[in-house]
């Protein structure tokens, strides 16, 4: 009795899919989600979390259909059971995915997913962790519509260190970080940020090392037109994510008098007659 009594997992399955698959087609999405998530328990008993997974994400995808409220809860069940199958890029996507859905509805939990996303792949020790560029360019334009710009300078610089790593230019993350910077108005972390980054070696003496000293330059004059002035002279601002070229064309904020005290007056670069820059350090 008892052996007839065990569930027979690898029968049961497939009839859940087809019946999830025939409540999605019929958008009677409240059963369709029900039934991928036994379809998700079935894969799982079967020692499958690859596909428990799969089932898990449909079953968030239907839970997005209906506008409830388990997307997050679904999408981070799928996560884990990737990572069970040592899937770890794809259990990130699969918290992307979740922060895409979450980021006009709770951008809290939206900006927190991105993050798990990233830390996934950075406790991998392939090293990974700067091949998902799209995870950091979401999670800090995230964190900028959030107004948390310390959180948004912190992502920069993790991803610059991360392209470093895979032998990537990390040069426009960083110039993104000193932008970001000079915006929240804190001009001696734009010029420490500045620093450590030309200790990177595919940063330093790059157009876009230039062009920061550059712009720090302009605020050493104490000048608002000097600064607005190198943004738009330089194409390479235009180069960057969408929500730091927007930061980028509002510079400067705040008083930049206060700015240029805040540096000091020894310009990191002058022009000479035919417009050439150089070097003063």
């Amino acid at each position: 009795m008892k052996m007839r009594m065990k569930p027979d997992w690898s029968s049961a399955t497939p009839l859940y899919e087809r019946a999830a698959n025939s409540f999605r087609v019929a958008k009677d999405y409240d059963r369709a989600r029900d039934a991928f998530e036994k379809a998700a328990t079935g894969h799982s008993r079967q020692g499958s979390p690859w596909q428990s997974g799969k089932s898990l994400e449909r079953a968030a995808d239907m839970e997005k259909n209906k506008k409830g409220q388990r997307v997050e809860a679904l999408y981070r069940d799928a996560a884990q059971s990737y990572q069970e199958a040592g899937r770890h890029q794809a259990a990130a996507e699969a918290l992307g995915r979740a922060a895409i859905h979450l980021e006009g509805i709770e951008p809290e939990a939206s900006s927190q997913l991105y993050m798990d996303a990233i830390d996934i792949l950075a406790d991998q020790e392939d090293g990974k962790e700067g091949l998902s560029g799209d995870l950091f360019r979401q999670a800090i334009a995230g964190e900028i519509r959030l107004v948390k710009y310390q959180e948004a300078i912190s992502l920069l610089m993790r991803f610059g260190a991360a392209c470093d790593r895979l032998g990537l230019r990390p040069c426009k993350a960083y110039l993104g970080a000193i932008v970001v910077c000079l915006y929240a108005q804190d001009a001696q972390q734009a010029m420490a940020t500045l620093q450590d980054a030309s200790e990177v070696s595919a940063f330093s003496g790059s157009e876009e090392e230039r062009v920061a000293e550059a712009l720090l330059d302009a605020y050493r004059t104490g000048d608002s037109e000097a600064v607005q002035k190198c943004v738009a002279s330089h194409a390479v601002f235009l180069e960057l994510d969408n929500q730091i070229v927007r930061l980028a064309k509002r510079l400067p904020q705040g008083d930049v008098k206060l700015s240029a005290a805040a540096l000091g007056t020894q310009r990191l670069h002058v022009e000479d007659g035919d417009g050439e820059e150089n070097d003063l350090t």
